[in-house]
């Protein structure tokens, strides 16, 4: 159910369109009908609004030491990996993919992907995340999952199987249905993708049948790009191209892609990942901790790339927290530069909300103004971590983590209210998640 409600006196943060990340103390915050009304300094003006609309039928939210600021967007994962959690640790990539984790996912049934999709919203709910990118397998059981949970979600379908010839071919019937489904469901709220995966995945005639898919259906593409170096490696003596430049080749990036991890990057490279339409997914704990490099996010934002944050999945990274991702992406840029300017709390703020839900297809999602969607987290800074608040847009990057989210809510809805879950249901989940996981890891 949509919430009409006044936010008053707190503490405001959030990117603008076109300027920078607003920063204002007891601001006032009017939300209804799923829509931001007014955000601003006057009591007397967001009240006005909250009338015009709904009349005398709103909340008033107190929200001294407390900080609003938008629902963060996870831009690469693969969500019910979360049931491989703490299974597949201490290897590197190619280790990891083939020996750890591909014996593990032959064995998935929808239920499975269900179980392990509604895990990873509950924790992502939890941590202020309220809109997220999946890359995996029935990818009808992930929306089902999202659409119970009131999540944003960009999600993958596979589409792909064995025809007459005996080889896999992309099934365009079987696109076009996944296509509407998501386009009917979810109240707007499920953006459909192809799942391309990778450059060392497929034969080259398949990269070509889901390019001219990607581009008849003028749908998303999600797919891995430059992870490790030894992917560079092989496709340049497959292609003699580097990987970005050999899916370019091959009729990609005409439609909007998300470009996950991005380590290994030439200029070229960055040059085509910098075009319309593309969002780079920087994933740093991941990407630290299967081996595979750190991106050179500084490169790609100076190429004009536009750059949001993913953990990727539970099994490479152990947690879906974008408050790691944000601190972290920042440290390592100032660590390997050696500059400490680089990549600032500012920078990070946008990255994480609104260029990642627009990257992700949620063009009215990101930013707190009147016109934009209800989606919103509360952070309470009545905290030790937190205390004295200081510069409220630098705490959120370098002193904030997820459990101090108080409250999230998605498109005028609840999705949690004062630590409350209000869509999901913990206890059955986790309960449904190990017995999933129990079962995969016994047949792996």
């Amino acid at each position: 159910m949509k919430s009409a409600v006044l936010f008053a006196h707190i503490q405001l943060v959030t990117p603008l369109p076109d300027g920078p990340v607003l920063s204002l103390a007891n601001a006032f915050v009017a939300v209804a009908e799923g829509e931001i009304l007014y955000a601003g300094p006057y009591e007397d003006a967001a009240r006005q609004r909250l009338v015009e609309r709904v009349g005398s039928q709103y909340e008033t939210y107190a929200g001294q030491r407390k900080i609003l600021w938008p629902a963060m967007a996870n831009a690469h994962g693969h969500i019910p990996m979360t049931l491989m959690r703490n299974q597949a640790d201490d290897a590197n990539l190619h280790t990891w993919l083939f020996d750890l984790i591909f014996p593990r996912e032959k064995h998935l049934t929808p239920e499975h992907v269900k179980n392990g999709t509604a895990l990873g919203m509950a924790e992502m709910i939890r941590a202020g995340t309220g809109t997220a990118a999946d890359m995996y397998y029935y990818s009808e059981a992930v929306v089902e999952a999202a659409i119970e949970a009131g999540m944003r979600l960009n999600v993958c379908f596979d589409g792909k199987t064995e025809g007459p010839d005996g080889k896999t071919h992309v099934q365009t019937g079987e696109v076009e249905r996944f296509i509407q489904l998501c386009r009917f469901a979810g109240d707007g709220r499920i953006v459909p993708a192809l799942l391309v995966h990778s450059i060392y995945l497929y034969e080259p005639y398949m990269y070509r049948e889901l390019a001219q898919m990607a581009a008849d259906q003028q749908c998303f593409v999600q797919v891995h790009i430059g992870e490790t170096a030894r992917e560079v490696s092989e496709c340049l003596a497959a292609y003699g191209q580097r990987p970005a430049v050999q899916l370019a080749e091959f009729g990609f990036f005409q439609t909007p892609t998300v470009a996950a991890h991005c380590v290994h990057l030439d200029d070229q490279e960055r040059s085509i990942l910098a075009g319309p339409g593309i969002l780079v997914a920087h994933c740093p704990t991941s990407n630290l901790k299967l081996g595979s490099g750190i991106a050179n996010i500084k490169a790609l934002l100076e190429a004009g790339a536009k750059v949001g944050l993913g953990t990727d999945g539970a099994a490479s990274n152990n947690n879906l927290s974008l408050y790691q991702e944000m601190k972290l992406a920042s440290l390592l840029a100032k660590g390997t530069s050696g500059d400490a300017s680089i990549l600032p709390a500012d920078e990070l703020i946008r990255m994480a909300t609104l260029t990642a839900q627009q990257g992700l297809g949620f063009a009215s999602s990101g930013c707190i103004a009147a016109g934009y969607a209800a989606d919103l987290q509360i952070l309470d800074a009545d905290r030790p971590s937190l205390w004295p608040l200081g510069e409220p847009n630098a705490a959120l990057v370098y002193s904030s983590e997820g459990s101090a989210v108080e409250s999230l809510m998605v498109d005028g809805q609840w999705l949690m209210y004062k630590h409350e879950l209000k869509t999901l249901d913990e206890e059955k989940i986790k309960h449904e998640a190990l017995r999933s996981a129990v079962h995969l890891n016994r047949l792996a």
